[in-house]
């Protein structure tokens, strides 16, 4: 049998208790942190826990959509890239088609499977639940899926982002300005 744990969170309530989740689950991270979402603008909390279990050593992998449905969204996501893998996560990007739609996070044996994206909307303003399987099992199970879609992704790089043309990176960082309401 597994422990799982169903956590929920909404406007209805001041608990954040889905944020808190994944916060608690990455800052105490030890070994891995594999977090697959479709809107990735992180707030300032969850930005620090990746970058702290980053530095600390543990292999952080983000998988994210190179265009998706919201384009603009995805513009304010690349600006977080940079901190991050400068801080040694693996960031990925998703060919669309098919829009990538997963929303899960594999943290050591806890894997999160839910409606819940990476981003305030999901974590303070809409109505989200996720499923927490306590099972180291099934945390290597989901790992092995995010394996699979690694490899048909695109990783990246520093040098990338720099390589960007000017009126891109003009426009994601136009788009992070809106990040709290993304």
């Amino acid at each position: 049998p597994h422990l799982v744990q169903v956590v929920s969170s909404g406007p209805d309530e001041n608990l954040d208790a889905i944020h808190k989740l994944f916060f608690t689950a990455i800052a105490g991270a030890e070994r891995r942190v594999q977090l697959t979402t479709p809107y990735f603008v992180p707030d300032e909390t969850t930005l620090n826990a990746l970058n702290a279990a980053a530095l600390g050593g543990v292999e952080v992998t983000i998988l994210v959509p190179s265009g998706g449905d919201a384009p603009f969204v995805a513009a304010a996501a690349r600006t977080y890239y940079p901190e991050l893998l400068e801080a040694g996560a693996k960031i990925y990007e998703h060919p669309d088609p098919p829009v990538l739609h997963a929303k899960t996070l594999v943290v050591d044996d806890l894997a999160v499977i839910g409606t819940a994206n990476t981003d305030n909307r999901s974590f303070r303003l809409n109505f989200e639940v996720v499923a927490a399987v306590h099972d180291g099992a099934v945390a290597d199970q989901l790992a092995e899926k995010l394996k699979e879609d690694l490899g048909h992704s695109k990783r990246v790089t520093l040098a990338a982002l720099e390589r960007a043309p000017i009126h891109r990176r003009l426009y994601s960082s136009v788009a992070r300005l809106f990040s709290p309401l993304l």
